[in-house]
């Protein structure tokens, strides 16, 4: 049951750090990203595309990974169902407060994009949980 609490706790500051991330003037993430993206644009690649794909993706993960061990002591499809659905509602709630700030822009594709970073690391928190609770019991 603790550790249920620490898991809703971790999510609560990964969800602050994401609507810092996401409500923030896209110049500002832009410049925050750009010793990442440089070496990439260096190579060919769209430092835009880079941060619309495996930014709107990666970030995300972390929080479908503490939502799924958050929800522990649920059977494991509405676990990973229940993450995920919060996950995509938080990031609804983000697109429709970045429409509504003029330095932001809204788009469905991040909504998506979003929710499958969400449904990557609830994923991945579940089968984590799963390998460390065989390794105990073996």
């Amino acid at each position: 049951m603790r550790a249920r609490w620490l898991w809703w706790g971790i999510g609560a500051g990964v969800a602050a750090w994401l609507l810092w991330m996401t409500l923030r003037p896209n110049q500002a993430v832009a410049a925050d990203l750009s010793p990442l993206t440089r070496p990439a644009a260096a190579l060919g690649f769209s430092p835009y595309l880079l941060i619309d794909l495996a930014g709107n993706v990666f970030v995300f993960v972390p929080l479908g990974a503490t939502l799924v061990l958050a929800l522990a002591g649920r059977p494991a499809g509405r676990r990973l169902g229940l993450a995920v659905l919060l996950g995509a509602g938080f990031s609804l709630s983000i697109e429709l407060v970045q429409a509504a700030l003029p330095a932001r822009v809204a788009q469905p594709g991040d909504w998506a994009l979003n929710t499958l970073g969400t449904a990557i690391g609830a994923l991945t928190g579940w089968l984590a949980e799963r390998a460390i609770r065989r390794e105990v019991v073996s």
